[in-house]
């Protein structure tokens, strides 16, 4: 919009120099004596004016484009420093995920392993548990029995049979 606005303000002056150059056209071709400080010389006022108008507006273009010209070049320049450092940051970032990956899979196995080593060490444990346990109760069974034989062994030598009195009443 700004771009579009200079120039069309420029065309527009350059327009009304021109329709003024051609309606005062006598005025500007009029021979005039003109003083160069060491010199004088006899010419159109007119056209050495329009002369240098135009010299100055060629001289500006020139400045106008070579000035493109460098924002053009430094505008590339930028573009592909700016493309190697985004490649950089993309090669760092993809480094940073290779060893952030490469960090869980080392976390990730030793957690495996430590929890194979706590399974083996509960599997162990339940082992020796229930090892203990079948020993107890083979304990007790033979405490039992040896009571119960001993009872029995008592109630044989002093004559009673625990058993008669079931024997004898009728069902």
């Amino acid at each position: 919009m700004n771009m579009k606005f200079r120039t069309t303000f420029l065309i527009a002056v350059l327009a009304i120099l021109a329709i003024f150059v051609a309606v005062n056209w006598t005025a500007f071709i009029a021979p005039t004596t003109l003083s160069l400080l060491f010199a004088e010389v006899q010419a159109p006022i007119g056209l050495v004016m329009l002369g240098v108008t135009i010299a100055l507006v060629a001289i500006f273009l020139v400045y106008l484009l070579t000035m493109q010209t460098s924002v053009l070049l430094e505008h590339r320049r930028i573009s592909k420093e700016l493309d190697s450092q985004r490649g950089l940051a993309d090669q760092a970032e993809l480094s940073r995920l290779t060893e952030l990956r490469g960090y869980l899979q080392t976390e990730l196995h030793q957690i495996a392993l430590q929890q194979s080593q706590g399974l083996e060490a509960l599997n162990t444990r339940l082992n020796a548990l229930q090892q203990a346990l079948g020993e107890r109760i083979a304990n007790t069974e033979n405490a039992v029995a040896a009571q119960l034989g001993e009872l029995d062994d008592r109630l044989q030598r002093s004559g009673v049979n625990p058993l008669a009195p079931a024997l004898q009443s009728p069902l």
